[in-house]
């Protein structure tokens, strides 16, 4: 211990309070509930990434044991880790001089004045660590609700990600180009975040069927940029995926079939067949955030994982978003 670096040292120190101590102070019919754990300036000497992990580990270690943890910090990765958890409570210390009070922090604005008294600028914090691109609002909701499926839980948008829209047919306006070799016309959205994940519906009526010109392009542009992603889906668009058996949960039927893979699931104009919901539903239109909001709670992963390349991607996009958090 004596040769190691204070890193270690703090790391082991955690380890010992919460899982050695209870263990040599608990008595009959206590567990560790019964224990008030505080832990001072934890950063000190910690890389942000291992400090990061190690505050996922005292997180998981309160909620799994109903344990009361006290941290005191000057880090803006604390503020940023916790300021968006269900589990924590942010209380800003302030001292005069002669006195002292707290007062609790709750709202985003708040966390900023907050960061801003420690120094820390706004491209220091409260800021993704990546961007997953979707054409727009019920997509976010399918994209965030799988990649907490498949990461079993452990990413959460807002700390981990963060999914912006680019519009469906603005993708045409847009690029994702390094700086000095972007045109002056189109928005750069690489300068955003440069740690990116795009998703675009295929949009395709048959599997020889061309993807349309600008998903090719940002297609080009994605597959250059160095440990970036893009999904352009097998099948027709995101709601082709949804199952069959999803649906009659969701909408309280029964006999429901897959949507195949090239049909329309939304009525279009000039379409030469009926869409999935005019001729399962015998509906003419369905709001599509509030499908996604009532589909989302009977998606599982077994559920998922053989709609068509679902799981490829899932299992490319979970491990994007991992390496921007390690």
């Amino acid at each position: 211990m004596s040769k190691s670096g204070s890193g270690l040292k703090t790391i082991i120190l955690v380890l010992l309070n919460l899982l050695v101590v209870p263990k040599a102070k608990i008595e009959e019919n206590s567990n560790k509930s019964d224990f008030v754990f505080a832990f001072e300036e934890l950063e000190n000497n910690l890389h942000p990434a291992l400090l990061r992990r190690l505050f996922q580990y005292i997180e998981e270690y309160a909620i799994n044991e109903k344990a009361h943890i006290f941290l005191t910090t000057h880090s803006s990765t604390a503020l940023d880790f916790f300021g968006v958890s269900q589990n924590a409570q942010i209380i800003h210390v302030v001292h005069d001089g002669e006195s002292a009070w707290v007062t609790p922090v709750s709202a985003h604005f708040d966390l900023l004045r907050v960061a801003s008294g420690l120094g820390a600028k706004p491209s220091d914090l409260l800021q993704t660590n990546g961007i997953v691109w979707v054409e727009g609002p019920s997509d976010r909701i399918y994209l965030n609700r799988w990649i907490d499926l498949y990461s079993k839980g452990r990413f959460q948008e807002g700390r981990d990600y963060q999914c912006a829209f680019y519009g469906g047919a603005l993708l045409a306006r847009t690029q994702f180009k390094a700086p000095e070799e972007a045109e002056t016309d189109l928005v750069n959205l690489l300068r955003i975040n440069p740690n990116i994940i795009v998703v675009c519906d295929g949009d395709r009526a048959s599997k020889d069927s061309e993807i349309k010109g600008r998903v090719k392009r940002i297609n080009t542009e994605v597959q250059k940029i160095l440990d970036a992603h893009i999904w352009i889906t097998d099948a027709k668009e995101i709601e082709n995926y949804i199952p069959g058996s999803v649906l009659e949960k969701t909408l309280d039927l029964s006999g429901l079939r897959d949507p195949e893979q090239y049909e329309n699931f939304f009525p279009r104009k000039k379409a030469c067949s009926e869409s999935y919901i005019e001729s399962n539903l015998n509906r003419r239109n369905v709001d599509k955030v509030d499908l996604a909001m009532a589909s989302i709670p009977h998606m599982t992963n077994d559920i998922m994982a053989n709609r068509f390349d679902w799981e490829e991607h899932m299992k490319k996009i979970v491990a994007r978003i991992k390496f921007w958090n390690s």
